[in-house]
């Protein structure tokens, strides 16, 4: 079937269609996306237990979806610690597949893994989650095989966040859409929120774009779409104290909304051209914290409606039901306002702070919150008790913890705590009718093309590979209109911040025949991008190509102020300069005191990559009482000197050595050292080698470290690795200097 007919058939049957039969939670906020579901005959006792979990453990919120339960959890302990995406039984709690993955490159602590919301796409039975650690699945629903899988961090500069604010994928028509933190190279190589839609069928990028607000803060809010004037948009908050829009298809960007200071966390909710949103953070102009708001989004530029603010709705995300928009504030209070007024009908305490969403069914509301409790609420009669229970721990050292919100499929309800997972009622098929939701507008063939959309428009590509580009035209209202051939051509692009107001990249090197381009069979990388022309419109496409391997770089051609081609996550944290001898070596800068400047990672190569050698040599300044830790990392372990502490330490997930072996190394500032780290997998286990020694001194013939890890991490690009200590701004902290980088 080609383009126009899917683009159009999609269409007509969403836009022509009645009220749907709908029984099925498969995203978080349930068929509606608003935290309704209209089943009746629901459990109003917390004891109604139809089946648990004792070895499956839940911090966010389930999905429902062909009769299985999806949950992405943390599990084990120590050097077994993972997360992992999980598919029972919705009938039974039988475990059907589980797929486990590693922690790495992230400051995020063990307490804070597991945080996301898969989301199930009942056309094609998959279902997608990402990970803490930055890696975005594809999996059968059914198999629980992954269909396809990109790492955020390591191709496109994701950056983790601390506190465990991750954000979760959604799927829109042919799209998974999720946003990000992140600092890639040339124009987003400073750092921004990124907004990312990929192909759901095969992984490819199909739009970009950022909010060009500068973030504060990490964020998790979980994006909501809906039909505005004929167009399908993505509405979301973000890390700017924002909410921003975007046409679906295309990512073309319609308005922002300053709405606070730092972090949008609650996800707003839609209702016709009514938007409902929250927050929990200080308001512009204001001396308050914390607001609820109506917004009228019939134009491009959204109006207040009704506001409250001097609440702290921090991350519970508002759920609407008719005319009542419920939401918990920080202090465990659940508020009911009048949705159209924004009168405040009702106030009850139900417990202490949450941070899942409430959840409505039969009269009900199902709501957690943190210190262990589960809730059931009267919704028509002022959230009045109608049951609570709270959990206890198996051990007494630690609390459970109740942190997600509730999913209601096929009479029952789903949640989880940090030690179990739960369902409650009688599980029954059942036939539910939901209101038909905002119709898709169909494609129009007349439409007058007013965008040129390339796919795939950024690609990470190594020395010789193939990528053949196809292009689609959308009216100005981001309908799809057809297909269209395209003229290809290298172009020049601005470096971006961090490298030199007005710099200049090189040309692209490559081969163009039609729409096809080809990598060159050089050494070195390079980043740069592609310009397709149709008729009047132009459309740009990234492309970065990472060095071949075996690799050198001495950075004396990479020229003072910029970065070598084809790295990708070092813009702007790290910098080439010339040092006072004459010699140009590769710092990391030491300006800005938040996590994500401080610590940062720098990637050569491609995830996929194994079976290599890394060697670098370090050199750290002392800047008062600090000393940095610098290193390399390979196969997504860290080999660093510790500075402060005096070791050579190598280590999987620095925030929490799942895997870790140190030695005592004496090492001085100012003084060049040679670091060499191997990684090497045999039937059981992985061996991951590091050594050091003073630069000039005969390299040590027996390593300094040996760790055996018996849950690898099996690839992973070559990198370099820095933490600047000390910063204290306006003061700079301790700089990192690397030189002659090898990977073989």
């Amino acid at each position: 079937m080609n383009d126009f007919r899917r683009h159009t058939l999609l269409a007509l049957l969403l836009f022509f269609c009645g009220p749907i039969s709908a029984a099925e939670w498969a995203n978080w906020r349930g068929p509606e996306r608003n935290g309704v579901s209209r089943e009746t005959d629901l459990p109003d006792d917390v004891e109604d237990v139809l089946w648990k979990k004792d070895d499956v453990s839940c911090r966010s919120t389930p999905i429902v979806m062909n009769d299985k339960v999806y949950i992405v959890s943390r599990i084990g302990e120590g050097a077994n610690e993972q997360e992992r995406v999980v598919c029972m039984n919705a009938k039974t709690g039988d475990l059907i597949w589980e797929h486990r993955f590693g922690i790495f490159f992230t400051p995020i602590v063990s307490v804070r893994l597991g945080w996301t919301v898969p989301f199930g796409d009942p056309e094609t039975g998959n279902v997608y989650a990402h990970g803490t650690q930055g890696l975005l699945f594809c999996f059968d629903g059914e198999t629980g095989e992954v269909k396809w899988q990109k790492s955020l961090t390591e191709e496109f500069g994701r950056i983790t966040g601390y506190g465990g604010r991750v954000t979760s994928p959604i799927v829109e028509g042919e799209l998974v859409i999720i946003s990000m933190i992140s600092s890639n190279w040339g124009a987003h190589g400073g750092g921004g929120v990124r907004f990312l839609a990929f192909d759901k069928n095969n992984g490819e990028m199909v739009w970009w774009n950022t909010t060009g607000i500068r973030p504060s803060n990490t964020y998790r809010c979980i994006p909501v779409v809906t039909t505005i004037n004929e167009q399908r948009i993505l509405i979301s908050g973000a890390g700017d104290g924002n909410l921003h829009a975007f046409q679906v298809n295309t990512g073309k960007k319609i308005w922002s909304f300053e709405f606070g200071n730092g972090a949008m966390n609650p996800s707003p909710v839609v209702d016709g051209t009514r938007l409902y949103a929250a927050h929990g953070e200080e308001i512009p102009g204001r001396a308050t914290v914390g607001r609820v708001a109506c917004l009228d989004i019939s134009s491009s530029e959204p109006k207040i409606t009704w506001e409250h603010d001097g609440i702290e709705f921090k991350y519970p995300s508002p759920l609407l039901y008719q005319e009542n928009l419920f939401l918990p504030d920080r202090q465990g209070r659940l508020y009911c306002f009048d949705a159209t007024t924004g009168e405040r009908l009702w106030r009850a305490k139900f417990g202490r702070n949450c941070t899942g969403s409430p959840t409505y069914g039969d009269g009900k509301i199902y709501l957690s919150s943190v210190h262990g409790y589960f809730h059931i609420l009267d919704a028509t009669d002022n959230g009045k008790r109608l049951s609570r229970k709270r959990f206890q721990p198996a051990d007494p050292k630690f609390d459970v913890e109740v942190q997600g919100s509730a999913a209601i499929a096929n009479g029952c309800v789903f949640f989880g705590t940090t030690e179990e997972f739960y369902c409650l009622g009688k599980y029954q098929q059942v036939d539910v009718r939901v209101p038909p939701q905002p119709a898709i507008p169909p494609a129009n063939p007349a439409g007058k093309p007013a965008q040129l959309q390339v796919i795939p428009t950024e690609v990470n590509l190594t020395a010789g590979q193939r990528v053949d580009f196809r292009a689609k035209l959308f009216d100005t209202n981001g309908q799809f209109i057809k297909t269209t051939p395209v003229d290809l051509r290298l172009a020049a692009m601005k470096a971006g911040p961090g490298l030199g107001e007005g710099v200049t990249l090189p040309i692209l090197k490559g081969e163009i025949e039609g729409t096809r381009f080809t990598a060159p069979e050089i050494s070195g990388g390079q980043s740069g991008t592609l310009l397709a022309t149709a008729g009047n419109l132009q459309a740009s496409v990234r492309v970065r190509q990472v060095p071949a391997f075996p690799y050198s770089e001495d950075f004396e051609s990479t020229g003072s102020g910029l970065i070598p081609g084809g790295w990708t996550n070092t813009q702007l944290r790290y910098v080439t300069t010339k040092l006072d001898d004459g010699n140009t070596v590769l710092m990391k800068t030491a300006r800005i005191a938040v996590p994500f400047y401080r610590q940062w990672y720098g990637f050569i190569g491609t995830p996929d990559m194994a079976g290599y050698t890394i060697s670098a040599d370090v050199m750290g300044e002392q800047v008062r009482d600090n000393l940095p830790n610098m290193g390399v990392t390979a196969h997504r372990y860290i080999l660093q000197l510790v500075g402060n502490e005096q070791k050579l330490r190598v280590s999987a997930w620095d925030a929490m050595p799942r895997v870790a072996k140190e030695t005592h190394f004496d090492w001085e500032p100012d003084t060049w050292y040679r670091l060499k780290m191997t990684v090497s997998t045999d039937t059981e286990h992985t061996h991951v080698l590091g050594k050091a020694w003073k630069k000039g001194d005969t390299e040590p013939s027996d390593w300094n470290l040996n760790l055996i890890d018996e849950n690898p991490n099996l690839t992973g690009p070559p990198g370099v690795y820095g933490s600047a200590l000390g910063i204290q701004p306006p003061k700079t902290g301790t700089p990192i200097y690397y030189d002659n980088i090898s990977v073989e």
